[in-house]
Order: C-alpha cells, then structure tokens, then sequence
C-alpha cells in the first residue's frame, strides 16, 4: 500500500506495534513553523522502517524524540508497551541506538568498548566475555579487536557502534545513517546482520541517505515533509507510484543504433531514452507513459528479430522516486502558496496540499488511498 497526502499518513494505534508515535510535534524557539509537526505513525515487530526526507524535514528532531534526548511538546510514543514519558527506564532497556556521530572512546580497544558497555548495561561479570566474544566475531572485528578505536577506520567505527547498539539483543534498533563511511563490501556484510536481526523479530528505524540501503532494508518508508509524512508505503508501491518508468538493459547483437531505433518506433522517441552504452550492453530509460506490457511485447519482438540476445526490467530506482517525489511537494506547495494568497479569507490553517488537488480540511483529516 501506499499513502499520499496530508499528515497522520499511519494510524499508528495498532496493538501489536513495538513503537507507536501518536500526535508528536516539537517546536524550537525563535522558529515560526514546528519541526515535527503532529505525527502518528506505528512500526511493526521484526519490521525495518525507513525514515527519508531532505535536510531539515525532521528527521534528527523525530529519531531525537524516540531516543528520549529531546521531549515532545505534545504527544506520545511508546516502546513495546512502555510510554516513553511515564516509563523511560522499561522502555530504553528495549532500545538500542546507533547515532550518527561514533560514541566511541579513542583510547579504548574495541574488545574494552563492548566490555565497558556491556557492564552499563548491566550484564553479569562471567556472562561479559562469551557475549562480547560473539560480538566482536558476529561484526567481523576480530582482526581489530584490540586495537585502539583511534586507529579504526571510519567503517570499522560503524561496526563498533552498531556492535554497542545490538549488545542487548533490544526489540527495537534505532539507526542513524549506520553504513556512513563504509567500503561496499563493509555495507553489504552489515546490511546482511541487520536482516538477521529483522529475522528474529528485532525492530528497526533506519535514516539514511543512500537509497539503495534502504531498497535493499526497508518494508516500509516513510518521507518527512515540512515535519510530517507526505508519503508512506512500501518500497514496490512508492517505486509503481512516483518512479520515472523503467530502467531496460539490453545485451544486443546488431548495432546500438538499429536496436534504439526499433524500441523507438512503437515506443515514441520521446519515451524511451539510450542513458549508458558498455560494450554489447545497453541501458535506457523509460517515461512513465510507457506501460510494462507495451515494452515487454517490443523487447520479445526485437530478441525474436535477432537484435537482442537477452533483456532486463526493472523499476526506478529509490533514489528517483525520493527526487520525484520532493520535486513535485516543492512544485506544488509553491503553487498552493501563491493561490492562496490572493484569498484573504483563506487561512494558512485551513487547506492542505497534494499533487492532485488542492481541498480544504473535513472536520477529520483524512488520507488518500491509492
């Protein structure tokens, strides 16, 4: 599914969320418009939630909320159960957090880090080194153990504190951009500890600013607008939904021009655009006017003719629904801005916005179903 429209994108109130955000909103002095502003969402046991959106949308004022650093002006948020307000101590003892920038002493070894953490937490004496031991191995450390964290390199850094974060096995993991920093191989060997964790029921709420991390993580996404969602859904659904067509890549037998030619003959030469030749393969790109059945139907007919020997589809990526998607709020809000205006009678308050239309408030403010 796939939601599109004003704020209270997801109801948030299901009973079995392991984190329930109702109705939060913070506002900072000396700033006209709120940070967060009135937002309810909920996120599931074992699922990977996605929290994407430009600088200043309110993404660090949220993730500081659900870490309890900063308190709500209104609203609540419960961790498996526990109000974060009333019952702090039960409900940080289910978390753990990733921040962004390494909480990692430098004259520590890695091995003394998790030690040193692992007493915070409370662990028995002659439990520390089995469960540090697991650690250090399960993160893929233990060349590094026993080194100082000085001399870590920065991915060597976010596996240490991602380590920190999952020392508890917590019900809920809070990431904050956990593979800055690190190589593609480091990312991919993380990214396959997180979806273990995913497997056993650990929830996790994932900021990050690479797309692909969150294609290749996230269930669900939620894009922050002005402290809001304006967006929220399951990667597939956003993808059908604000991507730009299809990526086409093509392994071809006749020369690059005849084969782009008979794409574009049934396809129109304004929908279907060659973006990267290599060798025998080819790469194009699709308008969203072209659908997946037309461009099949051709791809079957060129490969039959001899033109190609093999073809692949796919969606937009991540990255160009994001950009999509913020391209459009901006176009619009600005729009909206300046219809509005010439209505003195009309209220900031009173009207919201999406792509489609512009309609005033119900008494309840309601979403569109896509």
């Amino acid at each position: 599914f796939c939601f599109f429209g004003p704020p209270h994108q997801d109801e948030g109130n299901r009973t079995n969320d392991i984190i329930r955000v109702k109705g939060v909103t913070k506002r900072y002095p000396k700033k006209k418009l709120p940070a967060v502003d009135d937002l309810t969402f909920g996120v599931r046991p074992g699922e990977c939630f996605g929290l994407l959106g430009v600088n200043g949308a309110g993404k660090t004022t949220t993730f500081n909320m659900l870490t309890n650093s900063i308190k709500p002006d209104k609203g609540e948020i419960w961790i498996n159960g526990c109000n974060l307000e009333t019952d702090a101590h039960r409900a940080h003892a289910q978390l753990g957090y990733c921040p962004q920038f390494d909480a990692l002493h430098p004259h520590l070894t890695g091995y003394e880090t998790l030690q040193f953490y692992a007493r915070i937490r409370g662990f028995p004496e002659n439990n520390i080194k089995p469960v540090v031991d697991g650690l250090i191995d399960r993160m893929s450390l233990r060349p590094h153990a026993d080194k100082k964290v000085s001399a870590y390199s920065g991915g060597n850094r976010r596996k240490l504190s991602t380590a920190v974060a999952i020392l508890s096995n917590p019900r809920v993991l809070l990431l904050d951009e956990p593979t800055s920093g690190m190589d593609p191989g480091a990312k991919r060997y993380l990214w396959d500890v997180l979806k273990s964790l995913l497997r056993d029921n650990c929830s996790i709420v994932l900021t990050s600013h690479s797309m692909e991390e969150c294609e290749a993580l996230c269930n669900r996404v939620g894009i922050m607008v002005a402290g809001q969602f304006h967006c929220f859904g399951t990667v597939p659904r956003l993808k059908e939904r604000f991507g730009e067509g299809y990526i086409v890549e093509v392994d071809v037998r006749a020369p690059a021009e005849r084969v782009t030619e008979s794409l574009r003959s049934v396809l129109g030469e304004e929908n279907i655009h060659l973006t990267e030749a290599v060798g025998q393969r080819l790469t194009f790109q699709t308008s969203m006017q072209v659908s997946l059945a037309v461009l099949f139907r051709q791809l079957v007919t060129v490969r039959n003719a001899g033109e190609v020997n093999t073809f692949a589809v796919r969606q937009a990526s991540l990255d160009s629904v994001f950009i999509n998607f913020i391209r459009r709020e901006t176009e619009t809000r600005t729009t909206v801005l300046e219809d509005l205006t010439k209505d003195d009678d009309l209220q900031q308050d009173d009207w919201y916005y999406n792509s489609d239309e512009v309609t005033l408030k119900d008494d309840e403010d309601q979403w569109i179903e896509l």
